[in-house]
């Protein structure tokens, strides 16, 4: 839990350290838009009272005589570094004495000159700093003769956009901080019911299934602990249904032993005059013997199935000629039950990889259900068709079929329905492992009183 834990934290603060950055760059970026804005606003209006006032008032003599006569009444009222140009760019009065050697072409000057309010911000070649400059035209007689230029510096507002970042940068740090705390109080409310949850897993895995599981929220966490409840219940009702298998079969092999026991010690006494009870006493053990031995190699089968043990051998086989001698092997106790037998298999159908051996168990099973189900004078229809890539085999009886209320559960594993011959339910769940081991599928159609359809699919490849 200690990994989930950090891994949330560390996305939580992941997330809140992205947020808190984009914010402060947001605002610091909207600070500096405040800061410069007011103060080229403050410069605006500075230099278009100070230009009118020229306009209006000092225009009448040329801009060289105004300068000569040290006029300055019209930009006073500003404390920026004022400058007076020519139309050639040209310094004709600086504020603070400063004459560069080239001529001014910056934008704020070039958008004067066409009778427009410029503005920009440039880095000082001789003092490294940032600057702001606002420019504005002079006219005489309503033509351009110079340009009123101011300029100030913009290191004061940096300084303090500055200021105001590393107070950010403080508050950012101690939001990071707190928001640690409260990631680490959510990790925990979460990874805890995780710590609940894998603690009764645990137990689970150890056997102690009557322990329920502690629900503490209402969430997907919660849902969980629900399917773990669920879970640990279902997993009691087939503990219990596998106890009532053993009893059962418990019971059923008790029963064909006890036959064997008192046959032999009956036989023990028989003398050999009495040759029908010897005889007949020997049917009934090799019978109950045999009985008792598919009982035990259906339960091994069940066994290696359900353990993922078992693993086929398969062989190329020609499934009509396979079929046929199979038939064959069974016909004598067709005749015995006086079962009519019909087949009708397709014709030149592809050799397939089957185990021979499982196919034959699941046939055989297969028959043995509508052996069990048919009655003298039934029939019982064989059949093979390809159809979508698979071949089919198909048993077909006239049989007295099965309830529609137990073919849902025919193959599950010890299900035995009211009318079942089945000693212990596992035998068509058996078979249709076998099939999907194949890469085919068992399915059962059957209609109660009219008989029953089992097709066994096989795939071609």
């Amino acid at each position: 839990m200690k990994s989930i834990k950090r891994k949330l934290t560390l996305s939580y603060l992941v997330i809140i350290i992205i947020t808190v950055l984009l914010a402060e760059v947001g605002l610091i970026s909207l600070l500096q838009k405040y800061y410069y804005s007011n103060a080229k606003e403050i410069l605006v209006n500075e230099i278009e009272l100070s230009s009118n006032f020229y306009n209006t008032y000092l225009s009448n003599e040329s801009l060289e005589k105004n300068i000569a006569n040290d006029v300055d009444i019209f930009w006073k009222n500003t404390n920026a570094e004022v400058q007076i140009l020519d139309i050639n760019g040209n310094i004709l009065m600086d504020s603070i004495g400063f004459f560069p050697a080239s001529a001014i072409k910056t934008k704020d000057f070039s958008s004067a000159l066409m009778n427009e309010l410029g503005y920009n911000i440039e880095i000082s070649e001789q003092t490294n700093e940032k600057l702001m400059s606002v420019a504005y035209p002079l006219k005489s007689n309503t033509e351009i003769v110079g340009v009123l230029r101011f300029v100030t510096s913009l290191r004061k507002i940096d300084a303090t956009i500055s200021r105001i970042s590393y107070y950010l940068f403080g508050l950012g740090l101690l939001i990071i901080f707190v928001s640690a705390i409260v990631s680490i109080f959510i990790a925990s409310t979460i990874t805890k019911p995780l710590s609940i949850i894998t603690k009764g897993a645990e137990n689970l895995a150890k056997g102690n299934y009557n322990e329920e599981i502690e629900k503490i929220s209402e969430d997907e966490l919660g849902k969980l602990t629900d399917t773990l409840n669920i879970m640990s219940k279902e997993i009691l009702k087939n503990a219990k249904l596998k106890d009532e298998f053993i009893a059962s079969v418990s019971h059923e092999l008790r029963t064909p032993l006890t036959s064997i026991k008192g046959w032999a010690i009956t036989l023990e006494y028989i003398a050999p005059k009495d040759s029908d009870d010897f005889k007949e006493g020997l049917k009934i053990i090799e019978n109950e013997t045999d009985r008792l031995s598919t009982l035990v190699e259906d339960l091994l089968d069940f066994s290696k199935l359900s353990s993922g043990k078992i693993t086929l051998s398969k062989t190329k086989t020609d499934l009509n000629y396979f079929l046929e001698e199979f038939i064959k092997k069974i016909k004598p106790r067709i005749l015995n039950l006086d079962i009519n037998l019909t087949t009708n298999f397709e014709s030149n159908l592809p050799f397939i990889n089957i185990d021979q051996n499982r196919l034959t168990q699941t046939i055989l099973n297969v028959l043995d259900n509508s052996f069990n189900f048919t009655l003298p004078g039934d029939y019982i229809y064989i059949k093979t068709k390809i159809k979508n890539n698979f071949i089919f085999i198909t048993i077909e009886d006239t049989g007295s079929g099965i309830s529609s209320k137990d073919l849902p559960h025919i193959t599950q594993k010890f299900y035995k329905g009211k009318n079942s011959n089945s000693k212990n339910g596992i035998g068509l769940s058996i078979c249709k492992e076998i099939m999907n081991l194949h890469n085919g599928d068992l399915f059962i159609e059957s209609t109660e009183g009219k008989g029953t359809i089992v097709k066994l699919s096989l795939p071609l490849q």
